[in-house]
């Protein structure tokens, strides 16, 4: 079967014109739990350029689903095995 990839190569993303923001920002921890963003940013900002994108929004959702490790190899292959679209893949 094959998997789907969110990963990006050779490609500049940039960010939108109507961004209402001048600079990045941390995102902001509402309440008790870290929200994905969280997750992603701290994911990203202590390891930059080592992690695919795969592996970012894989690794968020099993720390938001409680994925055992054991659990993993096929919890990946059922997470990206066909198309989605963004909003699903960066709850």
């Amino acid at each position: 079967m094959k998997i789907h990839t969110t990963n990006y190569t050779n490609t500049f993303i940039e960010v939108a014109e109507d961004c209402p923001v001048q600079q990045s920002q941390v995102p902001p921890i509402k309440g008790k739990a870290k929200s994905i963003a969280n997750l992603q940013y701290e994911m990203i900002s202590e390891d930059p350029y080592k992690y695919t994108s795969d592996d970012v929004i894989f690794h968020c959702h099993t720390l938001k689903n409680g994925v055992k490790e054991s659990e993993l190899p096929k919890a990946r292959q059922d997470f990206f095995p066909k198309d989605k679209p963004a909003s699903v893949l960066h709850r």
